[in-house]
């Protein structure tokens, strides 16, 4: 439709004057005369090149298969670059060779544009095709391209599963002697070389295989240990002993559940009547012994029998495989078989023998403090039978505490955590004391005086005990007692002691006062 104005000089269409006046891309509505015109012009592309050229032949011009190689080309025009650019494809048109590698560039916007990690995977003199935008460059021949053959590495050519069941023979996987890249080394040293598989977890099967053409093949390998494991491949030939490859972690899982086992057992000690057993776990395990974390028998319900009387909690659900008991009791005194049962299949059960017995009577340590210098004989009261009585030790605050027959000693002063224990003795189970705190004293302790004391006369005596230091000051309860400090070993005190008074003969005290107010009394006999 041509719509023409009244306007003198103004003979130019309406639509004509539309497509002058709209960029291209662009919906516009005019109105005129109460018409409306709508004009939808196509946007116009964005650049692309015009054409391309290999401004840098391959290099290196003589390649190793899997070797990297870069060129360098130009692309023609204004081509847009970045993220939505034009795209350079690497290809080759020599019959056998294949690119692999990086065979596609974003173009960089620079000319002219290097393209970096390009490789021949097979081919004995092959050519590259760069193409752009329908226009094609193709490089000179690169004039060979052979296998290294020197052993540089071992590699998994075909890698182990990432996951398995415990037992089970892993799929089929292979190793082998490689060149520097990556190529295998398919004769000559290295290609013959024997390779060994080792791991943390527990193996099984066949674990070592010879090389053919550069390859060992292992397919009768198994892992026995559930959980995340790898498998590392070892070339055990010399001199390439050095080569090793680790696989990435397998998981493995446990195999179908055969039979309940206590992985944490019940005490095999004598117990006592009505006490509920120390916690203790039943697992769900397959033929390897392996706990069933997540199988079929991952939630199975375990019980316990026993021909003796039990009481308290004899079923419990497993959880990942392991039920957990901690509150069986036996209601009855003798030697009580416990069986372990899988409720919820038929599984081999597990059994523990237990002895139960008469609780002892409540078990108390006696001796409460001592001396640092001085070992400590330790006493309890209470306990039944003729079981004989143990003792253990922890530190407190003291340090060095330790047990020795049944005498504590400690290196510093402080307290010591000690536990006694009564033994099993028919009709008896075993009985432990509370933990009991024992206090450590390093306050000096005059024990004896040794030496004649007689009136009216000058004497040499010695006092013993503990945690002497310096001189103290001595008196004593008698008229003239005079007295000197001639010795102390820490242990011992050598005195020369008069008494001119006239105080009557027998039983006295000497009182010991040391430097810091640390005090100690000790008797002796006048004559």
């Amino acid at each position: 439709m041509n719509i023409r104005t009244n306007q003198p000089g103004r003979g130019r269409s309406l639509h004509s004057r539309a497509r002058t006046a709209l960029g291209a891309g662009v919906a516009s509505i005019l109105v005129l005369a109460g018409v409306a015109l709508v004009g939808v012009l196509p946007a116009s592309a964005a650049p692309t090149a015009t054409g391309i050229t290999i401004t840098t032949q391959p290099t290196p011009g003589s390649a190793f298969l899997n070797e990297n190689i870069s060129m360098g080309v130009t692309l023609g025009g204004s081509p847009t670059s970045g993220a939505g650019g034009d795209v350079v494809t690497i290809t080759t048109p020599t019959a056998g060779c294949t690119v692999g590698g990086t065979d596609s560039f974003t173009y960089s916007g620079t000319n002219p544009m290097t393209l970096d990690g390009i490789k021949f995977t097979a081919g004995t003199s092959c050519a590259l095709t760069a193409t752009d935008n329908g226009f094609t460059a193709t490089s000179s021949p690169l004039t060979t391209l052979t296998a290294f053959t020197t052993a540089s590495k071992i590699a998994f050519k075909t890698a182990p599963p990432t996951s398995t069941q415990a037992d089970t023979a892993l799929t089929t996987f292979t190793v082998a002697t490689e060149d520097q890249y990556g190529n295998v080394v398919a004769s000559g040293a290295g290609s013959a070389d024997s390779v060994e598989i080792v791991s943390s977890c527990t193996l099984g099967g066949t674990v070592a295989a010879a090389e053919s053409a550069g390859v060992a093949t292992f397919s009768a390998l198994t892992l026995n240990t559930v959980g995340s494991c790898s498998i590392t491949a070892e070339d055990t030939t010399a001199p390439d002993t050095a080569f090793t490859v680790t696989s990435a972690a397998i998981t493995v899982n446990a195999g179908a559940p055969t039979h309940v086992a206590f992985k944490v057992a019940p005490p095999a000690t004598e117990l006592s009547i009505n006490t509920a057993l120390t916690s203790f776990t039943v697992a769900v395990e397959d033929v390897a012994n392996n706990v069933d974390l997540t199988g079929t028998g991952a939630t199975d319900s375990i019980s316990v029998s026993s021909p003796c009387t039990l009481g308290g909690t004899d079923t419990a659900t497993a959880i990942a495989g392991v039920a957990t008991f901690s509150a069986v009791t036996f209601t009855e005194t003798g030697s009580c078989v416990v069986t372990a049962t899988d409720a919820t299949r038929t599984l081999t059960v597990a059994t523990a023998t237990i002895v139960v017995g008469e609780a002892q009577t409540s078990l108390t340590i006696t001796t409460l403090s001592g001396y640092r210098d001085s070992p400590l004989t330790l006493a309890t009261s209470g306990g039944s039978g003729t079981g004989a009585v143990t003792f253990s030790v922890v530190n407190g605050t003291a340090t060095g505490c330790l047990i020795t027959g049944n005498a504590l000693s400690a290196t510093s002063a402080g307290t010591c955590i000690v536990t006694a224990a009564k033994a099993a003795a028919s009709p008896y189970a075993p009985a432990v004391s509370a933990a009991t705190t024992v206090n450590i004293s390093s306050a000096p302790k005059a024990l004896h005086v040794v030496g004649i004391i007689s009136k009216g006369k000058t004497a040499t005596a010695t006092i013993t005990g503990y945690n002497f230091y310096g001189q103290p000051k001595i008196v004593s309860n008698v008229a003239g007692f005079s007295v000197k400090v001639t010795h102390d070993t820490g242990k011992t005190l050598t005195l020369i002691v008069k008494v001119t008074g006239n105080s009557k003969v027998g039983v006295h005290v000497m009182t010991l006062t040391f430097a810091n107010g640390d005090k100690t009394s000790v008797k002796y006999s006048l004559h």
